[in-house]
Order: structure tokens, then C-alpha cells, then sequence
């Protein structure tokens, strides 16, 4: 993987070298180009001038077969490191006489020339001006001049070789450096990588307490990565804890009803039961135990496979959620506690599920019985937020501040709340789970008071009617 990224970064640096030098080198030609021109036309008009201001030597440079203009022209050329002619054009604007050396006649405007401008311009790596020095006559009684003598200089559009071998030099340079760099990089990017996935790796074959360093500095998404799995191992091994207590939890809570129905069911067969109609009440009572744990497990399974189906409906939720509560008062009775039950006079419509409503509230009151010392109190009531709150609320010891932020997890029980009853950590997981399928939200607080106490809260939307239209 090092490897790969080092690779990966040079190559990606030979690219950016490779343009940039590309266009580094083109503009250095293009500023070159420009520069020779500029030179060029700046000698070239400074010789015109000098010529112009001397009219016999204009003269005779007019005059390409006089032998003195040739060795002038020599010697311009080697004292400015230049080429240069003398062109003459007729007033029509054709080249009559000397053309460049290097540059053809077509690239030379000589309309121009002949209207007394100067031209310049760079044809194939030869930068060329030509400025006029004389106007000449073919007969003095003409009076109109007939042609135009201008002189000329050429030179080469001269690009240093040197800067390609810059360019190359410092290519390496940065080449060797980005690698230097990117290996280290690569290295400490690796290292960290392979390291998170080898404890992933273990966590993966079961060590749930295999962790990954998290060195100071580090780079804040790795960092976040190592911090992401340990998150998960920790997660991992709390639910392994879980699954584990609500293995002894649910196997206590199948054997020991179990046990007693197999006691009593051999006893009423063997006509050795005392009383053999309340044997066949524990029986019965066994059995409805059994029945409503794996109901339990049967809702969290249909939940999780999205096949929990709920049939809503308009509905008083105070009455709903009074009935179901009513429905365990026997229970309460059997245990010496209070249940009571508050309710708005007005009705408190909701979208929901009456069953499951019911549901939500006979898991919350049981719960509450199996915590409170002395009462559970129930109450309905419309919130001015839009909301209908069903709230019950026991005396018990309460629950641990460390236990509070999970209760609503599935199969979480708490070790240090005494209960009247062992309790598989269900029950509030399908609360929460059933108030979120009807739009609702669920929360708890504790302790209440002073001497501890549990209040929980299921808020459900508000069911408004629709506006009844105006009639015509």
C-alpha cells in the first residue's frame, strides 16, 4: 500500500511537471518571439533614421548595385549581430529589388511599406522589420515618387537551450523530493490503515477487546477511523454482555414456568395435588406467562423484519390508554400497590393503533410494577405543543444514572434496581420501538424525587380534524 501511494504521488507530480513545463516552456518562447521583434524593429528604425537623416548615403543605398552599399550592409550586420537588406517598392506596393535572405517576399506587406509604415513580424523563427528610408522618382519631372526604399533587418527568435535543461534539472529535484516526502506520507498512512485493519480483523474473529492506537497528532480521518472502531468493538462487547445476561434472564424466566407447569400438570395426572383446581391455575397462569414472553420475542423478531403491521385509526388515546391500565388492577391488588389512573375529560383523538397503543401502555404499567414500593400513577393529558402524552410514573428506587441512557435498548436490564419480578430488557425496547412506528417519541426520567421514583413519557401527534368546507 506504501508503495502504491508513493508511485501514485510521483506519477501524479510527473504530470503536473510535465504541463507545467510544457506551458512554461511556451511562454517563454512566446516572450522570446516577442522580444526579438521588438529588437528588431527598434534597430531597424533607429538605422532608418540614422540613414534618413543623411540623404547621399540614403541615396546610395538605394542603389543595390553601387559596391559600397553591400559592405555598409555587411558591416551593420556583424557590428548589430543582425541581417540586413534594402527593399524597394513601387507605389503600387511590389517588391522590386533585394528580398530578405530568410524571409519570403509574402510576408512582407508592402502595401504598407509603400504608403511609408513600417512592418514587422516573426515567420518561422525569424523575427524581421523593415522601415522606409526614401522616397525616390523615376523622372524628376514627375514630380510623385514613383518607389519606396526601405531597409530592412532579420534575426533569429534565439531560445536559450539552457532552459530546457533548467526545466529538467529542477524536474528531478522536485521528483526526488516528492518522492522522499510521499513515501514518508505513504508509510504513516499505511501503517495507520494496517493496523486498523488487523483489529478489525480480530474484532471480526471474536476479540471483542482488541483495540486501535490513537497517537496524539494524528491525521483527523484516521483518527476518526480508529475512533469509529474502537466505538464499534465497545458496542460489540456491551451487546455481547447482553445477549449473554438475557440468555440467563430468558432461560431463568422459560425453565422456571416450565418447571412448575410440569410439577403440577404430574400432579393433577397422578391425583397427588391437594387441591388440584388451583394446581391447574398455576397451570394456566404458567402458561400465560410463557405465552406473553415469546409473544414479546415474536414483535422485536417482526419488527426487525419490517413485517410488524399496524392498523391506525382515529381514536380516543385518554380512554385507550385508561383501559389498558384498568386491565391490570388485579395484578396491583395482588401485589398491595396503588395504581391510579388520571384522565382529560375531553377526548384526546390520536392516529394509532388501538392495539398496539394498548400494547404500549400494559408494557409501561407492568414495568412500573415491578419497581414501585407503594403506587403507579397513569396519566393522559394534551400537551399545548400539539401532543398527546401518556405518562407513568412509580416510586421505586429509581434508575442509575449510568442505566438511564439505555433502558430503551433491547434486552437491558439493570443490575442495581431491584424489582418485584426478573424481566428480560423487552419490554421497553417494543415501547420505544411501537411509539416510533406511530409517529411517537418515548423518553424517561429519574430519579423524580428526592427518595428516587421513574417517570416515563410516550408522546403521540395529535390527530386535527379537517377544516369542513364552506357551503355554497
Amino acid at each position: 500500500m506504501s508503495t502504491r501511494i508513493t508511485l501514485a504521488v510521483v506519477a501524479i507530480l510527473v504530470g503536473a511537471l510535465a504541463v507545467a513545463g510544457v506551458i512554461s516552456l511556451s511562454l517563454e518562447r512566446n516572450a522570446a518571439t516577442r522580444h526579438a521583434e521588438t529588437t528588431v524593429l527598434a534597430q531597424t528604425r533607429s538605422l532608418a533614421s540614422a540613414l534618413s537623416s543623411t540623404p547621399d548615403l540614403a541615396r546610395l543605398f538605394a542603389d543595390a548595385s553601387h559596391p559600397y552599399a553591400k559592405d555598409i550592409l555587411d558591416l551593420i550586420d556583424k557590428i548589430a549581430g543582425t541581417r540586413g537588406a534594402v527593399l524597394v517598392v513601387a507605389s503600387d506596393g511590389t517588391l522590386r529589388a533585394d528580398l530578405l535572405r530568410d524571409v519570403p517576399a509574402s510576408a512582407i506587406d508592402a502595401r504598407r511599406l509603400a504608403k511609408g509604415k513600417a512592418v514587422h513580424g516573426v515567420v518561422g523563427g525569424i523575427a524581421y522589420a523593415a522601415v522606409p528610408i526614401l522616397s525616390t522618382t523615376t523622372s524628376e519631372a514627375a514630380g510623385a515618387p514613383s518607389q519606396i526604399v526601405a531597409y530592412a533587418l532579420e534575426s533569429d527568435v534565439n531560445l536559450s537551450a539552457d532552459s530546457a535543461l533548467y526545466y529538467l534539472l529542477a524536474g528531478v529535484i522536485a521528483l526526488v523530493v516528492a518522492a522522499l516526502v510521499a513515501s514518508a506520507i505513504a508509510r504513516r498512512i499505511s501503517r495507520r490503515v494496517v493496523d486498523a485493519s488487523q483489529t478489525a480483523t480480530r474484532i471480526a474473529g471474536g476479540d471483542l477487546d482488541a483495540r486501535v492506537e490513537l497517537p496524539p497528532n494524528d491525521y483527523p480521518e484516521l483518527a476518526s477511523l480508529g475512533v469509529s472502531l474502537n466505538t464499534m468493538a465497545a458496542a460489540l462487547a456491551r451487546a455481547r454482555h447482553l445477549e449473554r445476561e438475557f440468555l440467563l434472564s430468558i432461560s431463568h424466566d422459560l425453565r422456571t414456568p416450565l418447571t412448575s407447569i410440569r410439577g403440577y400438570a404430574e400432579a393433577i395426572a397422578d391425583d397427588a395435588a391437594p387441591d388440584p383446581a388451583r394446581a391447574a391455575q398455576i397451570v394456566v397462569s404458567e402458561a400465560r406467562r410463557l405465552e406473553r414472553l415469546i409473544g414479546d420475542l415474536l414483535d422485536l423478531a417482526r419488527l426487525d423484519a419490517h413485517q410488524f403491521s399496524l392498523h391506525r385509526v382515529v381514536l380516543d388515546a385518554g380512554a385507550a390508554a385508561a383501559d389498558a391500565a384498568e386491565a391490570l388492577r388485579y395484578e396491583f391488588e395482588a401485589s398491595a400497590v396503588d395504581l391510579t389512573v388520571e384522565r382529560s375529560a375531553t377526548e384526546l383523538p390520536v392516529d394509532a393503533d388501538p392495539d398496539r397503543l394498548a400494547q404500549v401502555v400494559a408494557n409501561l404499567v407492568e414495568n412500573a410494577l415491578k419497581f414501585a414500593t407503594t403506587t403507579v400513577r397513569v396519566a393522559i393529558a394534551d400537551e399545548a405543543s400539539g401532543s398527546v402524552v401518556v405518562t407513568v410514573e412509580d416510586d421505586g428506587p429509581g434508575i442509575a444514572p449510568e442505566d438511564l441512557p439505555h433502558v430503551f435498548e433491547r434486552l437491558f436490564t439493570s443490575s442495581r434496581r431491584p424489582a418485584r419480578t426478573a424481566g428480560t430488557g423487552l419490554g421497553l425496547a417494543i415501547v420505544s420501538e411501537l411509539a416510533a412506528a406511530m409517529d411517537g417519541a418515548v423518553a424517561a426520567t429519574s430519579p423524580i424525587s428526592a427518595e428516587g421514583g421513574t417517570r416515563i413519557s410516550v408522546r403521540l401527534p395529535k390527530h386535527h380534524a379537517p377544516a369542513p368546507s364552506a357551503s355554497r
